[in-house]
Parts: structure tokens; sequence; C-alpha cells
């Protein structure tokens, strides 16, 4: 009777491991099908299903262009899932508003775009007595105004070359001191070399080209410690001044 007790009960421990040898054997399979899924789940989830779609953008360095403007212009695919939005697209035509100097579009899951505006800074206004374009750092006219605003020198720009006036124009402006470039109710330019600075208090500053406009601007601060009306640093190796006052 006890051997046959035994006999069983190794049957049974024989079967144990049998089974155990087979799951050990599918482990791997199963935990592989598993990932399977799981990936399939995960790449489903992202770039098919309508969980993780666009459902709006948010926008925000707008202070003078419409938010409206930014987000018709963006035209922001809603509705697609946003692991499959092409944001440098997006940031492509975002830059193409004149007074947007650069566009940073991200994603913001779990279904916004993100996009930060930097938009262009006016150092000079360029007038041709009729109306008052707005020009950046970089030369670029970007706004047309109405209205002279308050704090930026004007330019008066003629000629033929007139981009090229105005980037020497506005290269000269970003040389002057922030003292000197108060004083400046105006720049006149024919050509990109006979530029002249007119100050509020009636002075001139024949400044020639935008060459040496850092070298000039230095030799400028010194001659000015002279009372003249007419400062002349064209050539900044040999300034001139006249109407000096004794």
């Amino acid at each position: 009777m006890s051997q046959s007790v035994d006999l069983a009960r190794a049957q049974q421990r024989f079967a144990r491991r049998q089974r155990l040898v087979r799951w050990r054997s599918w482990l791997p399979w199963a935990i592989g099908g598993g990932l399977v899924v799981v990936a399939g789940l995960i790449v489903w989830l992202f770039y098919f299903s309508s969980v993780l779609a666009v459902s709006g953008v948010r926008i925000s360095g707008a202070d003078t262009v419409p938010l409206a403007t930014i987000e018709q212009t963006a035209a922001a695919p809603i509705g697609t899932p946003l692991a499959k939005v092409d944001l440098r697209s997006i940031a492509d035509r975002v830059r193409t508003i004149p007074a947007v100097a650069d566009a940073q579009v991200t994603r913001a899951w779990p279904n916004k775009i993100v996009i930060v505006v930097t938009e262009r800074v006016a150092v000079v206004v360029v007038t041709d007595g009729s109306r008052y374009e707005l020009v950046d750092a970089t030369g670029a006219s970007y706004r047309t105004v109405p209205d002279r605003p308050a704090g930026l020198p004007d330019a008066k720009v003629t000629g033929v070359r007139r981009d090229v006036t105005i980037h020497s124009v506005v290269t000269v402006s970003a040389a002057l001191p922030d003292t000197l470039r108060a004083q400046v109710s105006s720049i006149s330019a024919a050509s990109p070399d006979s530029i002249t600075l007119n100050l509020s208090s009636g002075v001139k500053v024949v400044w020639g080209s935008s060459d040496d406009s850092e070298r000039k601007a230095g030799v400028l601060s010194v001659l000015m410690k002279r009372q003249a009306k007419v400062y002349d640093v064209s050539a900044p190796d040999l300034p001139v001044t006249k109407g000096e006052k004794r």
C-alpha cells in the first residue's frame, strides 16, 4: 500500500516538474507577445487614435501681433494625432508674418501645440513724409504706422539703393551710445555712404558710410566735448568740426 502511495506522489511531482518546464519554455514567448501587444497599443494611441489628437493652440510672446493672426497663419491641424504634427512647418508659417522675428513650436501633451513668438523690435522709423515704416535691427521693414512713434530716430531715406541705405542707417543707429541716440531727432541718408545725424539741438553729425560705426561713435563722443554746429566723423582718423564756439 505504501509503495502505491509513494509511486503516486512521485508521478505527481514529475507531472508538476513537466508543467513547470513547459511553462518556462513558453514564458519568453508570452512576454514577447505581450510586449508586441503593448507596443501596438502605444503606436495606435499616439499615431492613430483621437485620444491624443490636437485640440488647440497656446500662443505666448505676442504683444502687437494679434493672436488670431498667428493662429490662422500657423494652421495647426486640429484633430490630427499630436505625435504626427510637423512642428517645423508650423514654425515656418508663423515666421512669414512680417512682425515676427522668430517662432518656436513644441508639443504640450496630451493635446496642445505651443507657439512661442519673438516679435521684431523697431530701432528706427523710416519715413518718406507720408508714412512711417518700423524697421528692426536686421534692417527689415515690418510694419507701417500712421503716426511717428516717440523715442525712435526718424530716418529720411532717399535714393535708388533704399534697402541697402536702410540697413546702413540701422547699423549706425545700433552703434550709437544710448545717451547720443536719445539726442537724434532724425537721420538723413541719400545713399549708404551719405548718412547724417540731425540732433534735436540743431547740431548735425556727418557720418558718411556705416563702416567703422563703433569707432566713429567713440571719436564723436570725444569730439562733442567741443561745442560746434557740425561734427564730421566720416573719416574717423581726421574728424572735423564746423561752427565751433569759442
